[in-house]
């Protein structure tokens, strides 16, 4: 617990160095350290100044499954940041080891994990930023953002009518996500295939189920049928890292979708005329993948 009120985020730390990666990339690093309703959280951006389109990168504190590291001395601290793409993909894992002096902001190590290919690159030539940078696009949400169970979800049908005015069938679906009582974001998406108003009450329009196998639910929005009866979704997962909802697009693809939780795969089935296509995914480093596609003939 902080020894702050919990009632706001009331105490700051801000931190930065730019240094070289691999000996040849420039990188900034910025992140703050931040007590909000009684919990530490730390969070930035790393910044590559040379790149083709800079832009900031998220960076959360998040030990994972790695067991956090405890140094001997009592002003040697160590973090370990994952880095979010806008679409919740992770694509770098960030080890730094610092100290403080009397106030001094000291970097003495850190490296940078591709998670997928495991390839290390050390940071080196640190030079500390005293004051945050140009770039910074303000204090991450994530030091702010309520848990999970704040979110509720509200969802209303639109009517589509006929010549005489009266209503024919659903032509789409608005969704609200709350956080809080307070609305986060909105979306309206247009139903597929036949939906008469008669049938709203017997439909499930909104599931929270646990779609990426972390043990949290996540949100399916039901958008209707297609023409050969297969049930479309749109879905967001949520992070409990970044504590944010992230579209999956890939979920776009899947019809009838089927959930094998202990293999941890999501299968489509699209019907055709005269066959089945059957595709499997999977999650890696946050982003849903297909790992398998194959085709069966209907007789």
């Amino acid at each position: 617990m902080c020894a702050v009120s919990v009632s706001a985020q009331d105490h700051v730390e801000n931190r930065g160095f730019k240094a070289l990666l691999n000996g040849k990339i420039a990188v900034e690093v910025a992140f703050q350290t931040a007590c909000h309703n009684g919990e530490w959280r730390t969070a930035g951006y790393i910044y590559y100044p040379k790149a083709k389109t800079p832009a900031p990168i998220l960076i959360v504190e998040n030990w994972g499954k790695e067991k956090p590291v405890v140094s001997d001395e009592d002003n040697v601290f160590d973090n370990r940041f994952v880095e979010y793409q806008p679409d919740g993909e992770t694509t770098g894992i960030l080890y730094l080891t610092y100290a403080e002096v009397e106030g001094d902001f000291q970097m003495q190590k850190g490296s940078w994990k591709n998670p997928t290919t495991g390839k290390v690159m050390k940071l080196s030539q640190f030079e500390e930023m005293r004051e945050l940078p140009s770039w910074w696009p303000g204090s991450p949400a994530v030091l702010t953002a309520p848990g999970r169970d704040a979110w509720t979800f509200l969802y209303k049908l639109e009517d589509k009518y006929d010549e005489t005015g009266d209503s024919e069938w659903m032509n789409s679906i608005s969704v609200t996500f709350m956080a809080n009582d307070k609305e986060q974001f909105s979306f309206e998406e247009p139903l597929n295939g036949a939906v008469d108003s008669s049938m709203e009450e017997s439909l499930t329009w909104i599931t929270e189920d646990d779609i990426n196998f972390d043990g949290i639910s996540d949100v399916m929005i039901y958008l209707g049928l297609t023409i050969r009866a297969q049930s479309l979704y749109k879905a967001f997962v949520w992070n409990p890292v970044t504590r944010q909802f992230y579209e999956v697009k890939a979920f776009e693809e899947i019809q009838e979708p089927e959930f094998d939780k202990k293999a941890k795969t999501i299968t489509s089935y699209a019907r055709d005329v005269n066959a089945l296509y059957i595709d499997t995914f999977k999650w890696k480093n946050g982003k849903l993948t297909q790992v398998s596609s194959k085709k069966e003939t209907l007789e």
